[in-house]
């Protein structure tokens, strides 16, 4: 039979395949579909001030979700990390987002490196909020743009209604953590686990307790989301596409939700599929949207490098 650890082992493995084999085929789509002979001459165009625009957009980006992360954390009578160690740490997790297998996280990172300073549960319970609420907000925006698009997205606009149900599920049981004690009479011969259940599930219940706080975090979600946006649209118009600010303001937030959805390596592939797919009826041609997607996820990569070098530092 096999152990506990080689299940979990052969589950990661199998996830791992299925994104692996999920990026081989979106890629594979893209390079049918897509004349790439002209996704070269799109690049060419795009100009200096556009890419260190979206570098040092994406560098704001990072810092109004370190400030999220510190707003959570900031409790009465416990010492608030400072938002430069917190930035550090996100641009940690960016890089490790980026660079190694998904087995290893970002958010895993993140909570690992903050521990040391915070303690676990404090780490773990600051890490998810900040994760659901910045999802929060990113699907209040992509749900504007669903109801203006949805016959442009044709089949795969279903996917935008079954994230908002599972996003918003997981904020219900972010603000009514109760439902995890349920879970703490089947942890009686793991003491250990229980303890760290009921410590997260503790620091869960505080954060609820200050509502003001989360109404904070979610607005700076949609800011984040709003950087991201004009991001994209910089690199458009830097790369010589003409397009409305209330397009990409409507598609952008619903590519990042479909980023979202875990059958691809950290999004590549259905991302760029997403771009080709939702753009090109509005007149973008499908080498120019395919430029700016791969546009995007390098400035995000070179971005990330600075995480690897704190982190090298660091260790």
């Amino acid at each position: 039979m096999l152990k506990a650890g080689e299940i979990r082992s052969s589950r990661g493995m199998l996830r791992q395949g299925i994104r692996f084999g999920g990026t081989v085929l979106l890629l594979g789509w893209l390079f049918v579909k897509v004349p790439w002979e002209r996704v070269w001459p799109v690049w060419q165009q795009l100009s200096p001030g556009a890419w260190l625009a979206a570098v040092l957009l994406t560098v704001l980006a990072m810092v109004v979700s370190a400030y999220k992360w510190q707003l959570i954390l900031t409790e009465p009578g416990m010492e608030t990390p400072k938002l430069g160690f917190l930035l550090r740490i996100y641009f940690i997790g960016l890089f490790f987002n980026n660079f190694l297998p998904s087995g290893m996280g970002g958010d895993v990172v993140r909570i690992a490196l903050t521990a040391r300073k915070t303690g676990t549960a404090v780490a773990a319970a600051s890490v998810v909020t900040e994760r659901i609420w910045a999802s929060l907000g990113l699907i209040v925006l992509c749900l504007i743009g669903f109801f203006s698009f949805q016959q442009a997205m044709g089949r795969v606009a279903v996917v935008i209604p079954v994230l908002a149900v599972v996003v918003l599920s997981l904020t219900v049981l972010l603000l009514f953590p109760g439902w995890g004690r349920f879970l703490l009479r089947y942890l009686t011969r793991h003491p250990k686990v229980a303890g760290g259940l009921t410590s997260f599930l503790d620091v869960l219940e505080r954060y609820r307790s200050r509502p003001g706080i989360l109404t904070q975090v979610f607005v700076w979600s949609v800011v984040f989301q709003g950087i991201i946006v004009v991001m994209n649209y910089l690199l458009f118009l830097g790369m010589g596409v003409d397009i409305s600010w209330s397009l990409c303001l409507s598609l952008i937030p619903l590519i990042s939700a479909l980023a979202m959805v875990p059958i691809s390596i950290n999004g590549l592939g259905l991302r760029e599929w997403s771009y080709v797919v939702l753009f090109t009826p509005w007149g973008v041609e499908a080498p120019e949207a395919l430029a700016i997607s791969l546009t995007f996820f390098l400035v995000v990569a070179f971005v990330s490098l600075l995480g690897g070098f704190f982190y090298l530092r660091d260790h």
